[in-house]
């Protein structure tokens, strides 16, 4: 029991610090910063959702106390309460608690579930932040005006020899994709840190749930395929801010079908000879050109979520009936 409790202690110290370090404002620090929710994650899936939680708690704690209050708060906002969340959510077996609608075949939630959660959790995060600052500017064209000098100033700041005007189209840029882009990156980042400590537990024999198969069972229901494209349309036709809640609704959906579409991708190139390639090729494009690999990709994962790519390939080809002579 001591133990238990000493490793979810430590785990939320080091997802504090990982937190914290994002203040260098360097490359490195904000890639640390990214991996925060691991420790609760491998906490909660790997010790058991109390002790999650007791990590979710010490990180705010230490956050609290290595910055200010308010750091804390926002911190537990951010990344504690979804990462223990979306990880509990994961290794649950809802079959014992809700036995009249998971059968046994399915004991804990598929990965569409987990991933349509990680979706909702995103979109609500950057909602909130939205809100706040409509809210706290009186207005949206307030609040865009402001965030966009705010960030005009850091941005010639940061580049002493940088152009004004180029400095106000770079800021204006962000504020315009800002809410869609929480909601996406918001979503990555949760679920790349699950897939590392649902990993890294399965190698320590502690995951109780069965490791599924990730390019055969990602499947997110159809109904959001749809609802990310007509959020996707509100965010071209409707003037703000209801297009930049729209934008958040297509931000998040389509991160979670571009997700699909990497699914499809993998399950769809098994066998092939150059299959390795292939994907290292894909994610290089994902990380290097992802302003026009991803919509493609959640393009797929939208087709696939009506018409079942993957099943279909996974059809054996039809026989040509013989002619008799």
């Amino acid at each position: 029991m001591f133990q238990r409790y000493a490793v979810a202690f430590g785990a939320g110290c080091a997802a504090a610090f990982l937190f914290a370090v994002s203040a260098q404002a360097s490359a490195l620090a904000m890639l640390l910063a990214y991996l925060a929710p691991l420790p609760i994650m491998i906490a909660t899936m790997g010790w058991g959702l109390d002790a999650g939680a007791i990590a979710a708690a010490a990180s705010v704690a230490g956050m609290s106390l290595i910055a200010e209050p308010l750091s804390g708060v926002l911190f537990a906002a951010s990344v504690a309460a979804p990462a223990w969340l979306i990880s509990a959510f994961a290794v649950t077996p809802l079959a014992r608690y809700l036995p009249a609608r998971f059968s046994a075949v399915s004991v804990y939630p598929s990965v569409g579930a987990v991933v349509t959660l990680t979706a909702i959790v995103g979109m609500a995060g950057a909602a909130a932040v939205l809100t706040s600052v409509i809210v706290i500017y009186r207005g949206y064209t307030e609040g865009a005006l402001a965030v966009t000098q705010a960030l005009s100033t850091l941005a010639k700041e940061a580049l002493e020899d940088a152009d004004p005007a180029a400095a106000k189209a770079f800021a204006e840029t962000l504020v315009r994709i800002g809410p869609a882009t929480i909601a996406g990156s918001t979503l990555l980042m949760l679920c790349v840190n699950l897939y590392a400590a649902a990993r890294s537990v399965q190698l320590s024999h502690r995951l109780q749930r069965p490791w599924p198969d990730l390019p055969t069972s990602l499947w997110i229901p159809a109904p959001l395929g749809l609802l990310a494209v007509l959020a996707a349309a509100g965010a071209w036709l409707l003037h703000p801010p209801a297009s930049q809640y729209c934008a958040v609704v297509a931000g998040g959906l389509g991160a979670a079908f571009a997700l699909q579409g990497l699914a499809v991708a993998h399950a769809l190139s098994r066998g092939l000879k150059l299959r390795l390639l292939m994907l290292v090729a894909l994610y290089a494009c994902c990380l290097l050109r992802a302003k026009y690999t991803l919509p493609a990709l959640a393009l797929i994962g939208v087709v696939d979520a009506f018409t079942r790519l993957r099943i279909r390939a996974a059809l054996p080809p039809a026989t040509k009936p013989k002619l008799q002579k």
